[in-house]
């Protein structure tokens, strides 16, 4: 856990001091600290090769003052004119995993030695506070050997008194992150639909996000027979999970954020191969990601209106399970063909979406990992964005996922797709095309169940996990678009 405080006399209180090294010195301007002009020093320690401005390079040495030494720790910058959002998550990403291998608990930060001419200082102080939650993550509930709690405390040394507040803006985004990443990387056995439910409900508790929980035998009476088909192959029966937040006018429409979250996923009688069956626990991801917007859109007392809607279940075999050929009722009360169980996603979604339309939404933004189409078109990095009725939002979306450096492209849904989804001899609709475009036909499919309420599909197969550790944290679940869609939400 890292602590915030403002101090804007420039005196010392930590045997540790903090500042940002651009390649040219002359960027800096004058280093003041503790009334004491440090730039030339600084300037020296770089020339000696002492500390390095190379972007994201951290680097330690001794400061002498007058009165006493402390530990220089300085953040390679590179071109300050040029420094963005992206080298920002860099740098600071560097610093704060370095502060922690070292088990440094206390520091003054030189705030003004960070400020890019590219980016607002608001924004720089933001990302600062994301990176201090984000790039430290750790999950390890269930080891015997845990890390020892970390405690950081920050003087923020800086004229603007209103820096923390930005700062704690940002570490607000990288808890929700963390939060999200929290729910997707625990384990199946314990993360059934149901405890998935009960968490969402004790974790928004005492706050003003309401809940409201369908189990399994409320959606078989209700009409949810795609969710239901999808989870009565398991023991641990299905869950819709509806999160309401209200932060604006009861009259204004909301938006609604829907979540895949097959707590599970075996590929029921379609089953997958067992190493394409290992870390199939992160088929949930996209409903802990809408989890993580709610979180962060509450807590920032965003003047919005949102519902999000969480379709759970277990993806199993047994002999109630569903298998291909089967026919089930969707919500809407259209027929849909099964022809392969491992097409569960877009069933769930089609029933979850249907239900969000029912609050009147001004648009439906849903998260799914759904298909490894995606990933083959656009590469592990990136998300898959669809819309429908939305041309405007998506492209908003889009503007904002490139300002905070999450990799989103844009996909087609196309006549052709439209028509393939009712390519089905028995029933009104079919889940599974044979042909190309696997990712586009998803798609279609899903927001088929929107009508013509604005709807963006954004498959993030690829990004909602990854394999190796990088400063935005460890390898595995990585909260994908909840800073993109957050900081739409705030605009």
């Amino acid at each position: 856990m890292v602590n915030f405080t403002n101090n804007n006399n420039g005196t010392a209180q930590a045997e540790v001091l903090i500042l940002g090294l651009p390649d040219h010195i002359n960027q800096l301007g004058t280093v003041n600290y503790n009334n004491e002009d440090l730039t030339q020093r600084i300037d020296t320690y770089r020339h000696h090769h002492l500390i390095h401005s190379t972007l994201g390079k951290i680097s330690s040495t001794l400061l002498s003052l007058e009165n006493e030494s402390k530990r220089l720790i300085t953040v390679g910058l590179g071109n300050l004119k040029s420094l963005n959002y992206a080298e920002l998550l860099k740098a600071f990403g560097h610093l704060f995993q370095f502060l922690k291998a070292e088990g440094i608990t206390n520091a003054d930060v030189l705030f003004e030695t960070f400020i890019s001419k590219e980016v607002a200082q608001k924004k720089v102080a933001e990302v600062f506070g994301l990176q201090s939650e984000q790039a430290i993550y750790v999950f390890d509930n269930y080891k015997s050997n845990k890390s020892a709690p970390y405690q950081l405390d920050l003087n923020i040394i800086s004229e603007n008194e209103n820096l923390v507040s930005e700062i704690e803006k940002g570490v607000i985004v990288g808890q929700s992150i963390n939060l999200a990443r929290d729910f997707s990387n625990m384990p199946p056995n314990i993360l059934t639909p149901a405890y998935f439910a009960e968490q969402i409900e004790d974790h928004f508790a005492e706050t003003k996000v309401d809940i409201d929980i369908k189990d399994g035998e409320t959606l078989l009476a209700e009409g949810f027979g795609l969710i239901h088909a999808v989870g009565k192959g398991s023991e641990n029966q299905p869950r819709v999970i509806t999160l309401t937040y209200n932060g604006a006018q009861n009259d204004t429409p909301p938006i609604a954020l829907v979540g895949k979250g097959i707590t599970y996923d075996s590929g029921g009688y379609s089953i997958k191969s067992k190493m394409g069956m290992q870390t199939m626990k992160f088929d949930m991801c996209g409903a802990a990601n809408v989890v993580g917007m709610i979180e962060a859109a509450s807590r920032l007392k965003l003047p919005i209106n949102i519902v999000g809607v969480i379709a759970s279940a277990e993806n199993m075999i047994n002999h109630n399970a569903m298998k291909p050929d089967d026919v089930f009722t969707a919500l809407s009360g259209e027929t849909v063909e099964m022809l392969n169980s491992d097409a569960e996603g877009r069933l769930v979604l089609g029933d979850a979406v249907f239900y969000a339309n029912q609050f009147k939404p001004s648009i439906i933004l849903d998260f799914a990992t759904l298909t490894g189409a995606a990933v083959a078109a656009l590469g592990e990095d990136k998300a898959a964005l669809f819309s429908s009725n939305a041309d405007k939002d998506i492209q908003d979306i889009l503007a904002s996922a490139k300002a905070v450096d999450e990799f989103a492209f844009e996909l087609p849904i196309t006549s052709t797709e439209q028509r393939l989804i009712r390519n089905s001899d028995v029933a009104d609709l079919v889940n599974h095309t044979n042909g190309q475009g696997k990712a586009l036909f998803a798609a279609t499919f899903v927001t088929h169940f929107s009508g013509e309420t604005p709807h963006i599909h954004f498959d993030i197969a690829g990004p909602a996990t990854t394999n190796v550790k990088s400063y935005r944290g460890p390898k595995g679940p990585t909260g994908s678009m909840i800073t993109t869609v957050v900081n739409w939400l705030r605009q």
